[in-house]
């Protein structure tokens, strides 16, 4: 059976070196707009950061208080971090006293009405994304969609896949090629997820508030005055608690290729849930929902990694899928890293491409239902017991520690390291691999471990660290001058988006209720 060792021997020709070298990445970033008390921020959008509904770099997730910080495709690590920088410095010099919180895992949030839906304007565009939340609310509760986390988008450049496509003897259409392999690495990382959320989670403590007085699977301790947390826990993000949504789990999305999947979340789109039914969809002249189906719109699935195609005004993904095929990937199983001021490292950054291309080069092809099985097992088990000692893993059925997989797969993590390295002539896909191999045998040196070596040595609230962080970063961020993005920059950028959401708004000729009509019509 062919390696991923064998598959890089294969690529260390200089065609290959010199078609890697071109990777472009993008960082979307979520954090909560906070109050020096701590508190989740009640003010609106700041008009000085632009249209959040048109900004391309500043926009909001679920509510106001969620900010999202978004980075533009680049090909450069470097330039990614420095815009990422600069973005966070514009947002800070703009929301007067407040911060940004550090962590994934929301500050203290009194009631779930503090958590106030994002407003997008008035056009039907705008309505929609207001609508879709409003329905989030309805169906999970609004404290699940305080949490923030971090998206790494990835892409290959095509100089790389057409390389691949001669390499491996494929003579089908080319775009149909690089779906299918991105799809292949889609797969491997739903495989190997737990990999991610072992090295990189950063959430196993939160704010006894975030329960708001529900009952819990979990057998939490308790520390400080008002934090909760599970000893050998990741990244309580997630768990059941955020994102991993149990409703969902029924959806048995498949991931085989790109039609299936985009057959599977079209179904979920279309298939009405009794249980959704229940809220009503437009009752007493207000939208409570989309529509009463399974998922709203795709969004709505909670998926630790997505294929992405860029979509056009008006375009569902998946008919952009269906059109275009895979642009890129998304990676949505990183927690906000509290160690950074911008919530992920370069080091971050290397490791997690050296991640993805060994989930492109690893052979395992198919993953069944009961292989997707196992590895949904796996990933629940490293989230909430990912840092014992003796924590033993599924791997094709058979029982392997977690530390065992963990050293054999570094092998392959260096090996890729190295070849990157080469490429890109430099050591530094190396260093950030052999940095982090520590944590194989030592889960105290993953971020999870870090964090709670820090709280429970100090013995104070997750929260007081929080808003130590977050005051410490904001000084911090301020006083680093801007690189890519100047602030001369980001302000045109901000009147521009309002000038693009007035001409959006203005543009509308149908009435809401026309428009949905017709969105959901018009792409099937």
């Amino acid at each position: 059976m062919t390696t991923v060792h064998d598959k890089l021997e294969q690529l260390k020709t200089a065609e290959f070196s010199t078609a890697i070298k071109n990777i472009k990445r993008g960082i979307e970033r979520e954090g909560l707009r906070i109050t020096p008390e701590g508190k989740l921020s009640q003010l609106d959008h700041p008009q000085a950061l632009g249209a959040s509904l048109t900004h391309p770099y500043i926009t909001t997730d679920y509510s106001e208080s969620l900010m999202e910080l978004i980075t533009p495709p680049s090909n450069s690590i470097q330039e990614t971090f420095n815009q990422l920088q600069d973005v966070h410095k514009f947002v800070l010099e703009n929301i007067g006293s407040e911060m940004l919180w550090p962590m994934s895992m929301p500050c203290f949030i009194g009631d779930e009405s503090d958590i106030r839906i994002a407003h997008y304007g008035t056009s039907n565009v705008a309505q929609m994304k207001s609508t879709y939340r409003q329905g989030l609310k309805n169906r999970y509760g609004s404290m699940m969609q305080a949490i923030a986390g971090i998206h790494y988008n990835f892409s290959l450049p095509e100089e790389f896949w057409q390389k691949y496509q001669e390499l491996l003897g494929d003579t089908s259409d080319s775009k149909d090629f690089q779906s299918a392999q991105y799809m292949h690495m889609v797969r491997n990382i739903k495989r190997f997820v737990w990999v991610v959320t072992y090295l990189f989670g950063a959430s196993p403590a939160m704010c006894k508030s975030f329960l708001g007085g529900r009952e819990s699977q979990f057998e939490f301790e308790t520390f400080g005055k008002g934090s909760i947390y599970l000893p050998n826990a990741t990244s309580l993000r997630m768990s059941d608690l955020g994102y991993t949504n149990s409703a969902q789990s029924a959806l048995n999305i498949e991931y085989g290729s790109l039609t299936q999947y985009i057959e599977k979340l079209r179904k979920a789109i279309h298939t009405e849930s009794e249980q959704y039914k229940n809220i009503g969809v437009k009752v007493d002249g207000k939208y409570k929902q989309l529509n009463h189906n399974i998922l709203q719109i795709e969004n709505e699935l909670y998926a630790p990694v997505r294929p992405k195609q860029v979509a056009k005004s008006g375009e569902k993904p998946t008919d952009a899928l269906e059109n275009r095929g895979v642009m890129y990937v998304e990676l949505r199983a990183l927690d906000v890293n509290p160690f950074s001021p911008y919530g992920i490292t370069m080091e971050q950054m290397r490791v997690l491409d050296v991640f993805l291309l060994y989930c492109l080069l690893e052979p395992q092809e198919i993953l069944t239902d009961q292989q997707q099985a196992e590895a949904e097992e796996n990933q629940d088990k490293v989230v909430v017991d990912g840092r014992r000692d003796d924590l033993t893993l599924s791997q094709n059925g058979q029982v392997v520690s977690r530390e065992k997989w963990l050293e054999s797969m570094f092998v392959d993590f260096t090996e890729i390291a190295k070849w990157l390295d080469q490429s890109y002539s430099g050591e530094e896909y190396a260093k950030a691999v052999s940095n982090v191999s520590e944590t194989a045998s030592n889960p105290d040196l993953t971020l999870s471990g870090k964090l709670m070596t820090e709280l429970l040595t100090r013995g104070i609230d997750n929260g007081k660290v929080g808003m130590e962080l977050a005051a410490y970063y904001k000084d911090a961020i301020l006083k680093t001058p801007a690189d890519t993005f100047t602030r001369q920059y980001m302000v045109d950028k901000g009147r521009q988006s309002i000038i693009d959401r007035e001409a959006i708004e203005a543009a509308d000729n149908v009435s809401f209720d026309e428009f949905l009509e017709q969105y959901f019509k018009t792409n099937s």
